[in-house]
């Protein structure tokens, strides 16, 4: 533990903590897309989904999903594949994106 907070001194600039961490809305992933960010790929760290980035800002992004609406989804696809969907309007999927410092 002595090491890891010794590596954080050195790397981080004035001083400033990794665990100082501040807080912010999360946004939602067509908002960010219609302000100009771009995606780029995610490793899955935290479960995300992917990021998207504009400058020096970054966002992970993640499902927001419920169970209801997966439901609901999960029906009407299946209903559509045997025929017998009246109508194939389905709950959007939520993805939000978090902002990463």
């Amino acid at each position: 533990m002595m090491r890891l907070a010794a590596l954080l001194a050195i790397l981080m600039p004035c001083g400033v903590s990794a665990l100082d961490v501040a807080s912010s809305d999360f946004r939602y992933s067509s908002d960010l897309v219609a302000d100009g960010f771009a995606p780029f790929a995610a490793s899955g760290a935290g479960a995300a989904l992917y990021g998207l980035t504009k400058a020096d800002m970054l966002y992970l992004c993640f499902l927001a999903d419920s169970g209801d609406a997966q439901a609901t989804r999960q029906m009407t696809l299946l209903a559509e594949i045997r025929g017998e969907a009246p109508d194939t309007a389905v709950p959007n999927i939520p993805v939000i994106c978090v902002l990463t410092q």
